[in-house]
């Protein structure tokens, strides 16, 4: 056998149940010249003596262990700082890979040198099921990170997928920030695809297991309490990054905003609905009165589309919390602003549904234009 070219970075915590499925997965990989290494994170359960146990079965196993709890960040990172092979990549400890996953990402970046990250399209099992497609970020870096970030609830798919080394050698690490957190993901992603080019493989080769005691379950209110200070860390780091990118001016306005929008739907989503909207300037100062750019020349048509699209989802969002608020004004300006900007947004739709009927009028086409209309004379709250 060659030596190795690609290592299989496994963070590994209290996962003795599955971890002996995880590790057949990557022993199973059609492209055999790996270095399948494990760090075990401080644990009370078996998880490593399972690996040890498959360690003595397969040389390609190497297993590192914690003596002190790092959390999931700092362990990756662990993991990063020991690969010396070509290429490498993050596998989740209870998700399972495709028997031909390396063999097809690699080659993808044999085939092109100048992608820097390969991934493919995930799969969600257990809980919930669903398909998420990958997020295919080419061209200049202005529209790679634009289209990054104009797909907030998909970062997580480039994140499993296989990259150059060099990166590593050039600072690519999760940032340690407010705990473990989703918003440490943000500055890595957008690190990632500043870089280079993340070419999507459009097939099913990774499979997240959705079960009830996984990291992302167990956010709630713990990712709560550390929101605010997480995603102004995560929004001070993303802005360095873009900034030393020095991209022409309209291109780099139109990427903060793109920030602006995806860092503002996590905080929306995870925000208490008992609590007034977290203003964006609370976030970072950068998104202070910051307004849709007029001149998105560079991004063409149907890029700019989509940056509306997500704006008025954004708008929705914030027009669901108004009215949780009991600010109905406020709540149907932002229902108006999201329509305007997207006709077909559903949820704008639903959601003014259902003010216009907890208002008693009739819901008919008059009667939602006329209240639009009367919106735009109202004086803001």
């Amino acid at each position: 056998m060659s030596a190795a070219d690609v290592t299989i970075c496994i963070p590994a915590w209290h996962a003795e149940p599955f971890i002996a499925r995880t590790l057949a997965c990557a022993r199973a990989q059609t492209h055999k010249n790996l270095r399948i290494l494990v760090s075990v994170d401080q644990s009370t359960d078996g998880t490593e003596a399972v690996c040890r146990s498959q360690a003595a079965e397969d040389s390609r196993i190497e297993v590192r262990v914690q003596k002190e709890r790092l959390g999931w960040s700092r362990n990756a990172n662990f993991l990063l700082s020991q690969v010396d092979t070509e290429f490498c990549f993050l596998y989740f400890h209870d998700d399972i890979i495709a028997p031909n996953y390396t063999e097809r990402l690699r080659q993808t970046l044999l085939d092109d040198r100048d992608v820097y990250s390969a991934h493919c399209d995930v799969e969600v099992f257990g809980g919930m099921q669903a398909i998420y497609p990958g997020i295919d970020c080419s061209g200049k870096p202005a529209e790679r990170l634009i289209r990054l970030l104009l797909a907030p609830d998909q970062q997580w798919v480039p994140l499993r997928g296989l990259m150059r080394s060099e990166l590593i050698a050039q600072g690519q690490r999760f940032p340690v920030i407010a705990g473990d957190g989703f918003w440490r993901f943000h500055p890595y992603m957008v690190k990632l695809v500043a870089a280079g080019p993340a070419k999507r493989v459009p097939e099913i080769l990774y499979r997240l297991w959705d079960r009830p005691k996984s990291m992302t379950k167990e956010w709630g209110s713990e990712v709560r309490t550390s929101l605010l200070s997480g995603q102004q860390q995560s929004a001070r780091l993303c802005l360095e990054i873009i900034r030393r990118l020095t991209l022409p001016k309209a291109e780099q306005q139109l990427v903060v905003f793109c920030l602006y929008l995806c860092l503002m739907t996590w905080t929306r989503h995870y925000q208490p609905p008992d609590i007034p909207l977290v203003a964006p300037d609370v976030i970072s100062p950068a998104f202070r009165a910051l307004r849709l750019p007029s001149d998105v020349s560079s991004i063409g048509a149907d890029l700019f589309e989509e940056v509306l699209r997500v704006y008025g989802a954004l708008l929705t969002l914030e027009a669901k919390h108004e009215g949780q608020q009991g600010n109905l004004p406020s709540a149907l300006r932002n229902i108006a602003a999201a329509l305007s900007l997207n006709p077909t947004e559903a949820a704008a739709h639903w959601d003014l549904r259902k003010m216009l009927l907890d208002e008693g009028q009739q819901l008919t086409a008059t009667a939602v234009r006329h209240r639009i209309r009367m919106l735009r004379d109202e004086p803001k709250a």
